[in-house]
């Protein structure tokens, strides 16, 4: 189980700023905007086994462990990030493709004001499946008669009417001891879009697809219909707070076991079709699976004040052919009016700490869940922490990835800050590894790619991020990364441009952190390698529980790899673990990394656009689902109270263009409304 808890500030200060009390880092917590952090329970509830051989002990480790001699003792932060007080398509070989993708995703960036996105979706037609079906009449007669195939309560005729077309369809299977099957073109027909199981009264989709806009994503479910010609009629509202250039769709089938072929035939198939095999595998183990997908291209950039019809009852054919969907899409410029507490319905607490607490929420006008964390002024100003509040909320505005958790807004009142950011339920990837000790070779390989490209989107507006790690990364609804929590970044970094300060988790420090030789850029680079190296291996590299010889052995042990380990992640993290900053892998650039044979199935502009099906989905019910929250938080009632810290007026000057409903700044005096503790 996970608490989505407000890190700790970084209060740190290197030679180059300004100075800060020696024990802040002791009683504060960072300024990442959120982070989920690992309970002392397991997802199921049952206590930590602490003789886990995976399990991370340092990043909790005890603060009067003693140092090497030659090495300053940093003050550990109880999250283990501590910062020192003193101190998959065969495409990426095309440059072309690489630059274009980068140039569309990040280089030219959102465009400014905000509006309102209304997505229709009527109907779909057409819809396949990639598999042949039983033809059995008595499993398709019990399957249909529990569906919803009209808006009739009685659907007896309808069931009749598709049941007598099937002799037409039935085929016998000569390769499979003439067993009768459906065509997967014609499958669909046979098979109710939605259904209602016994004792409920809530139909249960067969058939749904997601809308994705900026991390918001909601789920569309059919209100009757077969799969073939599912009926939708829903309506989905999004705030736009960035004009990106399309919304993303995918759609998901949830097949009961029963209407797959004999398991002779699913044997035989499996071993001459590897993706079919695992299409399958997932139906006979109650998964859903991923049909298809569809980048409707957007043109928000538009000079009106007038709502604008993008799209009128339009059909867009997915691209692997497997279905149409009917869709209207408007668009409607807001007049940029600051937000406050009043805008939202408070469902949930999800995390709490000094500075305030975490809650889920749900903005009023369009229904989109976000998380929403208010921090206290007062608290913020008595850590001599507003410039890097301030900091880290401008970065989150600016940067442009979609594996970087986004800001949605940012508001005040006298007493709060508050920050609007997209709600990521999927879990720390921290405890997805914990319980499953290490991952394989193409899931490490996807989550290292995406989080490439989040530390390199970083890295074009001179962020240095110092901080990967897994308690960092959260998985989406889906199963993409999300980079989370820049308490530690730094900013204003150029290419060459050193930072000295000592910072960052004890088994991920790269070797000029330790010895105080200033770094660069290229200290994200050798933190992606540790990390890695952990997710195919269990453990980092240079792991020890005795903090002192960890530190040793990342100065002087040499790089070992395990019997059998792949050559190219081998290779590549040779390059990214040198000790050289100066050779080490993407010192030249993130091309580089891109460029390396690890990566040469891996299409980077389908990647940038969550082209490829993760891996490994999250075990959650919905985009709402709060099952990857700790209970100690999820159980407290939401509830706003009024904090009485009274802020002089040159003060709250500070927090001066704090406020950001999409590219803008509106005023620096803090909104009148209620805020919440």
């Amino acid at each position: 189980m996970h608490s989505w808890r407000i890190s700790k500030f970084k209060l740190g200060r290197s030679k180059e700023d300004d100075g800060s009390s020696e024990d802040e880092n002791e009683k504060s917590w960072g300024n990442g905007l959120f982070h989920f952090h690992h309970g002392e329970k397991h997802h199921d509830g049952s206590p930590k086994n602490h003789n886990h051989e995976h399990e991370h002990h340092i990043r909790k480790i005890n603060t009067n462990e003693t140092l090497p001699s030659s090495l300053s003792s940093p003050k550990l932060r109880n999250d283990a990030s501590f910062k020192n007080p003193s101190g998959i398509g065969n495409d990426n070989s095309k440059a072309s493709e690489m630059k274009a993708s980068q140039s569309s995703t990040e280089t030219q960036g959102p465009s400014s004001e905000s509006g309102l996105m209304t997505v229709k979706v009527y109907s779909g037609k057409d819809f396949t499946l990639p598999f042949p079906i039983t033809s059995n009449s008595t499993i398709l007669q019990k399957l249909l008669s529990s569906g919803i195939l009209t808006s009739s309560s009685n659907d007896a005729s309808e069931v009749a009417a598709i049941m007598r077309q099937l002799p037409r369809y039935k085929r016998v299977d000569q390769d499979s001891a003439g067993e009768g099957l459906i065509d997967r073109a014609f499958a669909t027909k046979f098979i109710p879009s939605s259904i209602l199981l016994p004792g409920s009264t809530n139909s249960s989709p067969l058939l749904y697809f997601t809308i994705e806009f900026d991390n918001s994503i909601t789920t569309i479910s059919p209100d009757m219909g077969t799969m073939e010609q599912p009926v939708f009629n829903k309506i989905s509202t999004f705030d736009v707070t960035r004009k990106l250039r399309f919304l993303k769709i995918d759609v998901f089938a949830r097949i009961p076991s029963l209407l797959l072929p004999s398991k002779n035939w699913q044997q035989e198939i499996g071993e001459q079709d590897e993706v079919l095999k695992e299409i399958l595998k997932k139906i006979n183990t109650n998964q859903d699976i991923h049909l298809d997908s569809f980048h409707l291209p957007l043109n928000l950039k538009i000079d009106s004040a007038a709502q604008i019809r993008l799209y009128n009852h339009h059909w867009i054919s997915l691209e692997r052919g497997y279905g149409k969907l009917n869709i209207t899409v408007d668009y409607k410029p807001s007049k940029n009016k600051p937000l406050s507490i009043d805008d939202f319905d408070l469902l949930k607490v999800i995390g709490r700490g000094s500075f305030g607490k975490v809650m889920q929420v749900r903005k009023k006008d369009t229904q989109k869940i976000y998380a929403l964390k208010a921090l206290r002024k007062a608290y913020i100003v008595s850590k001599c922490e507003v410039t890097h509040t301030l900091a880290e909320r401008t970065v989150l505005a600016r940067v442009d990835c979609p594996f970087i958790v986004p800001l949605k807004f940012s508001f005040q009142s006298p007493e709060k800050l508050y920050l609007v950011l997209a709600f990521i339920n999927g879990g720390e990837l921290f405890y997805h590894l914990q319980h499953e000790g290490r991952f394989s070779l193409a899931r490490s390989r996807f989550y290292i790619a995406e989080l490439l490209c989040a530390l390199d989107s970083l890295h074009k507006l001179d962020v240095i991020y110092r901080d990967l790690k897994p308690e960092n990364i959260l998985l989406d609804y889906q199963g993409h990364i999300a980079l989370c929590d820049f308490g530690l970044c730094k900013l204003n970094m150029k290419d060459n441009d050193k930072t000295d300060t000592f910072c960052g988790t004890p088994e991920y420090l790269a070797p000029e952190i330790l010895l105080g030789q200033g770094y660069t850029k290229t200290v994200d680079w050798w933190t992606l390698g540790i990390l890695l190296y952990e997710m195919m291996t269990g453990l980092p590299p240079y792991y020890d529980e005795n903090v002192p010889v960890m530190y040793k052995k990342i100065l002087q042990q040499p790089l070992l790899f395990p019997d059998g380990f792949d050559p190219a992640a081998k290779d590549l993290l040779i390059g990214l673990l040198s000790r050289d900053p100066s050779r080490r892998l993407g010192v030249n650039g993130t091309d580089e990394i891109r460029n390396h044979p690890f990566f040469k199935d891996i299409s980077w502009k389908k990647l940038l656009l969550k082209g490829y099906i993760p891996p490994y989905k999250p075990l959650v019910k919905s985009e709402i689902d709060t099952a990857n929250f700790d209970q100690e938080f999820t159980k407290e009632k939401p509830i706003d109270s009024v904090v009485d810290e009274y802020l002089s007026a040159s003060i709250q000057k500070q927090f001066g263009g704090w406020t950001y409903i999409g590219d803008e700044q509106l005023g620096d005096s803090p909104s009148q409304g209620r805020s919440i503790s």
